[in-house]
C-alpha cells in the first residue's frame, strides 16, 4: 500500500496493474478567528464599550487588534493595557458628586475642562505604559485642530495618546503632541473601521455609539414664517408645542452637544457605507446624555447585551474561508 501523499513514480507496475496516482493534499481555506474591533466614539456612552468587551471575554473571542477613538480610543487603550478592572470599577462608581470633584475648570486655557484630574486617575494606573508594552495592536485616532488632517497615534505614551483622542473641543483643552495640536477623532473618524483595514485585519467588528441618535438623514422643505405645517409636511405635523419650548431652551452646552451628535451621526454614516465592517455592534444607546458618565452600569449592562445578542452572527462571519 502507497503511504498517504508519497509519489509512485519509483515503483515499477506488475504486470498489467495499473497504479493510481495518490492523491493530492490540498490545503483547507483558512478561517478569520480573531476579530479587530472599531471602537466608536460617544463621550459618556462610551462606557457600552466595557460591555462589549466583557462579552467578548466570556464566550472566548480573540482580539487582534483595536483602533479606538474618543472615548473608544479610553476603553480600548486600558483593555489592552490589562487595566480594565479598574477602569469599570472606576466607571462604575461615578455619581454626580464625583463627576464634579473631578472637573478642572481652566477659563484661561483653550478649554473648559484642562483635564489634569482624569490625567493624573489614568496616569496613577497605566504610568508610564507605551503601545510597545501592549499585548496587541492599537491606535488612537485623533484631530489635527489647525490642518484638520486625521492623525493615527500608534507609538510613545498611551495616556497621552487616550488625552488627544478623547479631547472634545471647548471642552478638553487639546493636546501638544510632537509640535502637533491634537483634539477628538471624533470629529474626522468616529468609528474607525478604515484604521483596522489599512492595518490588513480579516474581520473588524465596529462598535457605533451613534446608530440610534436620529433617523436617516432628511431633506424638508421649510417655511421661514409662522404659517401652519401643510397637511403633507411629516416632519411638522405631529411634533408637540413643548418640543419646540424645550429646544428654545438648550442652553449654550445643549446646543453644542447637539450639533457634536449630529456632526458624529452624520460623519459616521458616511464613513461607514463607504467602508463597511464585517459585524457592527449597534447598543440602542441615545438615551444617555454624552455627559452623564454616572449612567456607567445601564451604558455597560447595554453593550453587554447588543454582543450577546450578535455572538450567533459573529461565529458565522468568522467560519466564512478568506
Amino acid at each position: 500500500m502507497l503511504a498517504w501523499g508519497t509519489s509512485n513514480r519509483s515503483r515499477e507496475p506488475a504486470g498489467d496493474m495499473t497504479v493510481t496516482p495518490a492523491p493530492t493534499i490540498v490545503d483547507a481555506p483558512e478561517v478569520r478567528s480573531g476579530v479587530a474591533l472599531a471602537l466608536g466614539g460617544g463621550a459618556a456612552r462610551g462606557w457600552a464599550h466595557i460591555g462589549v468587551l466583557r462579552a467578548f471575554e466570556e464566550a472566548d473571542i480573540r482580539i487582534d487588534m483595536i483602533a479606538g477613538t474618543s472615548i473608544g480610543a479610553l476603553v480600548g487603550g486600558c483593555y489592552l493595557a490589562g487595566r480594565l478592572d479598574e477602569l469599570e470599577e472606576f466607571a462604575r462608581g461615578l455619581t454626580k458628586r464625583r463627576m464634579f470633584g473631578l472637573l478642572d475648570f481652566s477659563f484661561r486655557g483653550n478649554g473648559l475642562l484642562g483635564g489634569i484630574k482624569l490625567d493624573a486617575k489614568l496616569r496613577h494606573h497605566i504610568a508610564d505604559m507605551t503601545f510597545a508594552g501592549l499585548s496587541k495592536p492599537f491606535v488612537c485616532v485623533a484631530t489635527e485642530i489647525r490642518t484638520g488632517h486625521e492623525i493615527w497615534l500608534s507609538s510613545g505614551n498611551l495616556v497621552t495618546a487616550m488625552r488627544a483622542s478623547y479631547a472634545l473641543p471647548g471642552v478638553f483643552e487639546p493636546v501638544m503632541c510632537n509640535r502637533r495640536m491634537l483634539v477628538d477623532g471624533a470629529l474626522v473618524n468616529p468609528v474607525p473601521v478604515s484604521v483596522c483595514r489599512a492595518y490588513e485585519q480579516r474581520l473588524v467588528v465596529a462598535v457605533n455609539l451613534h446608530y440610534d441618535l436620529f433617523g436617516r438623514a432628511a431633506v424638508v422643505k421649510h417655511s421661514a414664517g409662522n404659517e401652519l405645517p401643510a397637511a403633507n409636511d411629516e416632519a411638522a405635523l405631529g411634533q408637540p408645542e413643548a418640543l419646540s419650548q424645550r429646544e428654545a431652551h438648550l442652553g449654550i452646552t445643549g446646543v453644542m452637544v447637539e450639533a457634536f451628535n449630529i456632526i458624529q451621526d452624520r460623519i459616521s454614516r458616511a464613513r461607514l457605507a463607504g467602508d463597511p465592517p464585517d459585524l457592527a455592534l449597534q447598543p440602542k444607546i441615545s438615551h444617555i446624555g454624552l455627559s452623564e458618565f454616572h449612567r456607567a452600569d445601564e451604558a455597560i449592562a447595554i453593550g453587554y447585551e447588543e454582543t450577546k445578542s450578535k455572538l450567533a452572527e459573529l461565529k458565522r462571519v468568522q467560519a466564512v474561508p478568506v
